[in-house]
């Protein structure tokens, strides 16, 4: 009976080790905001650049990798970049306007892009 108990926390300590490490690692790649109950804007990091993902519920509504609106195939350099258009987004969304954004939008914004 000690013996199957030993195992039963040895189990439980590698379960809560294992679930603790998993939570840090996705802590600090993604960052969630929610603007309202429906939408949520998660920031990422991907290949040295940011990008921003906006999920109505659970389903993926918007992945934009590249600076909308600009020439070429431009990424987001800072995560606050990334945070500001997606928040714009957002609250565009939720006041039921089509969430594109414009240079205007961007300047605005002081979001640094190279202008081809």
């Amino acid at each position: 009976m000690k013996k199957y108990f030993n195992y039963k926390a040895v189990f439980l300590v590698i379960t809560v080790l294992f679930v603790g490490f998993f939570y840090l690692q996705g802590a600090g790649e993604k960052e969630q905001i929610n603007n309202d109950q429906s939408y949520v804007l998660e920031v990422l990091e991907k290949d040295s650049l940011w990008i921003y993902e906006v999920y109505e519920g659970t389903s993926l509504l918007i992945r934009q990798e590249y600076i909308p609106a600009v020439k070429g195939r431009q990424g987001f350099k800072t995560k606050e970049d990334a945070q500001k258009i997606g928040k714009l987004v957002l609250d565009k969304l939720s006041e039921n306007k089509m969430p594109a954004i414009s240079i205007e939008d961007l300047n605005a914004n002081a979001i640094s892009y190279n202008k081809i």
